[in-house]
């Protein structure tokens, strides 16, 4: 029973392990069969997209910590003004919000 089950799975095995290594044969040679200026090229232009990609990265970032900047400077003004009303110790009563509304 158990060689019913083990021979089926061993060679199903075998043969996706020849398979795969053949598979990686021939793709070995393809490399090989490529030309040493082929690739010289390929390793150029993939080197040349690199430092384009590494200046538009570091123009987006300092364009962020601008942005950042900006944003930082506006939400501390914000802050500022909600302070100001608070630093002058106004009793309760003479507070804008605290004021009824007086009835004619």
């Amino acid at each position: 029973m158990i060689t019913g089950l083990v021979v089926p799975a061993v060679t199903v095995l075998g043969l996706w392990a020849w398979l795969t290594r053949s598979r990686a044969g021939a793709a070995a040679r393809a490399v090989a069969d490529l030309d040493r200026s082929e690739l010289a090229r390929t390793v150029t232009a993939v080197q040349q997209r690199l430092t384009e990609l590494s200046g538009q990265l570091d123009t987006m970032s300092r364009d962020w910590e601008e942005r950042d900047r900006r944003l930082t400077g506006q939400l501390n003004a914000l802050l500022a003004m909600t302070e100001r009303p608070n630093r002058f110790d106004l009793p309760v009563r003479d507070k804008p919000a605290a004021r009824r509304p007086r009835r004619s």
